[in-house]
């Protein structure tokens, strides 16, 4: 995509003209739908905020006190079933937009909007989703709130809704919960779900503060912050709110009351994101990054129907009949590669455990030799400051020194899992291999050599990079060695001029902590590698299924193209070779006028 297009009416002619030329000519091709999608945000050009969360957290209750009015529906059960757009309108009123593109509008009222909801006698598959108008200050300037189905909904369909829409949104409100704050299910949407599109574009709140004490509130926003950090890398704020306050307080007028909620410092974030100066950079470049996935995409899915007019109808049916055998095959060889990491699992841990035999020894003995050669009177200080100082130093050079070769693991491993799994499809549909790259999966089929749109699924990504190690070392390496209440003792043995009778005590005391630190820094390292190599296996799965899926698709295609007349198949082979050209003129034009 060309980095000199300058404006959204760049963009919005080109996703035009690609969507006219593919229903031409691929009228079923997998990236339509993203296409149109596409489009049809830079038509609308509304700034998105997309609440979501598990259920039970108070997205609704959340969503109302943003708008200043109870009109959402709120329940301790899963209530909102449909994704409900909130737009400013100056005449309050309600659009139920349907798949089938009729719109049915109604008063606004909580009434109507209970008629949507989870617990509902109503279809969710004939809606689209609900477009709520109203006067509210906040959704001037063309901004548009989303709340959503939970995440967590048992509801796949439900579910299903606020996954495909994440996309689109321009920041998203992560709801979680003070009082359990982010919990592996959460965990997990965030891994799989929220680092596809960037935590950057993500502010992260954290409802029920009136069920926290104000004298241990400090110390659960940090917990949640570690969370969070410990997922997404890097600094990341928490916004603390009582969600069920500030509607109180926006309802009763209460300004007290809307203060010591949290809502006003969030509506604040969202202002400052608004008024950025990068506000329409950011949102043109999320288009940009949109348009070239699809962009690649397309162009593999043509290289292949291209590829495909020139076999014969003998050769197309045999590779359609190789293919459907490969997918009905399919839970044999997702068990193969499972078995296959768990053995890649168990030789990276060993190489950890081995590395950490040795270094578990040289931190015992440089601290025992700090301890036997102190001298002074400041025990305290060599208990609370130097000696964990001493230690932490150690497990950071640890880190320095392992963490690129840990992951370049990682990166070793993805390359082998995509020669892998392209190995397995060329020997179901005897294909041709060739050198692929990274998840570049190996084949002669175009679609199988495309760059994975997919961001997670890219070299150094998918784990956050080396520096995530780093989040390994936490609260345990900042806890005294010693208890204080030991402290008087010892203090008293070295004005006893004891020094060097306590001096073993203290280091048996120190070596066991450091034992405990070494089980615990280990067992987290085993998880993070459990979960990277999982999320390896997911993602390829996934990538490559998609790709396999869409190669199906055109070959059954033009497998029933073939037993039309010659001169049908010529034409179509005409207007995919044209389709082919402007597709690669377009990666090559530098401006667009």
């Amino acid at each position: 995509m060309s980095s000199e297009w300058t404006n959204l009416e760049d963009f919005k002619r080109v996703t035009s003209e690609m969507i006219l030329k593919l229903e031409s000519v691929l009228p079923n091709s997998s990236q339509l739908k993203p296409l149109k999608e596409l489009e049809e945000d830079i038509i609308q050009n509304y700034y998105t905020i997309m609440v979501v969360g598990e259920f039970k957290h108070g997205k609704s209750t959340f969503v109302n006190a943003l708008l200043g009015q109870d009109i959402m529906p709120r329940n301790v059960t899963p209530t909102t079933a449909t994704i409900n757009a909130i737009f400013h309108g100056s005449e309050q009123e309600i659009h139920i937009v349907k798949q089938n593109g009729e719109i049915e509008k109604q008063e606004a009222s909580i009434e109507v909007l209970n008629r949507y909801t989870a617990s509902s006698d109503f279809n969710p598959e004939e809606i689209k989703f609900i477009k709520l108008f109203l006067d509210v200050p906040l959704l001037k300037e063309r901004i548009v709130l989303i709340d959503t189905p939970g995440v967590n909904d048992l509801s796949e369909q439900r579910a299903d809704i606020t996954h495909q829409f994440l996309p689109r949104a321009d920041v998203i409100i992560f709801m979680s919960s003070l009082t359990a704050a982010i919990k592996k299910s959460e965990q997990e949407f965030l891994e799989n779900r929220i680092k596809k599109i960037g935590f950057d574009r993500t502010i992260f709140v954290m409802n029920f503060l009136d069920q926290i004490d104000e004298d241990e509130l400090d110390e659960v926003i940090e917990f949640s912050e570690r969370r969070i950090q410990g997922i997404a890398g890097g600094q990341h704020r928490v916004f603390p709110v009582s969600a069920k306050e500030a509607l109180e307080g926006n309802l009763t007028n209460n300004d007290e009351l809307k203060q010591v909620s949290g809502i006003e410092e969030i509506k604040a974030e969202i202002k400052r994101r608004l008024e950025s100066g990068s506000r329409t950079q950011q949102k043109q470049k999320r288009i940009e990054e949109r348009l070239a996935d699809i962009h690649e995409a397309v162009l593999k899915e043509v290289e292949t129907a291209e590829e495909l007019t020139e076999r014969s109808i003998e050769d197309l049916r045999d590779q359609l009949l190789r293919v459907e055998n490969w997918f009905e095959h399919r839970a044999k060889w997702e068990g193969q590669l499972q078995d296959y990491l768990f053995e890649r699992e168990e030789e990276i841990n060993f190489l950890i455990n081995k590395s950490f035999q040795y270094f578990g020894e040289k931190v015992k003995e440089d601290i025992e030799h700090k301890i036997n050669l102190f001298q002074g009177a400041d025990i305290k200080s060599l208990v609370e400051n130097q000696i964990p100082h001493t230690i932490r130093a150690h497990f950071n050079q640890w880190i320095d020194q392992y963490s690129d070769h840990i992951h370049q693991l990682f990166v070793k491993l993805e390359r082998e899992v995509s020669i892998g799994l392209s190995k397995s499809f060329q020997q179901s549909v005897k294909l041709q291999s060739y050198r692929g790259e990274n998840l570049r999966f190996q084949g002669d089929i175009p679609i199988l050599n495309a760059r994975s749109g997919n961001a997670n699924v890219k070299a150094g990504v998918l784990l956050g990079g080396v520096g995530s190690l780093a989040l390994l070392l936490g609260g345990p390496f900042f806890l005294p060695v010693v208890g204080m209440a030991g402290l008087p003792y010892i203090s008293q043995k070295i004005a006893e001029k004891q020094l060097a009778n306590i001096k073993p005590d203290l280091i048996y005391s120190v070596h066991t902590q450091i034992n405990v630190l070494l089980d615990d820094f280990k067992y987290q390292l085993n998880q993070y590698i459990r979960k990277g190599i999982s999320e390896i296996n997911r993602l390829s799965l996934e990538e490559f299924s998609r790709l396999i899926t869409s190669y199906h698709m055109i070959l059954k295609e033009e497998a029933a193209r073939h037993q039309t007349e010659a001169a049908e198949i010529h034409a179509h082979r005409e207007k995919i070779k044209e389709l082919k050209l402007y597709l690669t003129e377009l990666m090559k034009e530098e401006a667009l006028k």
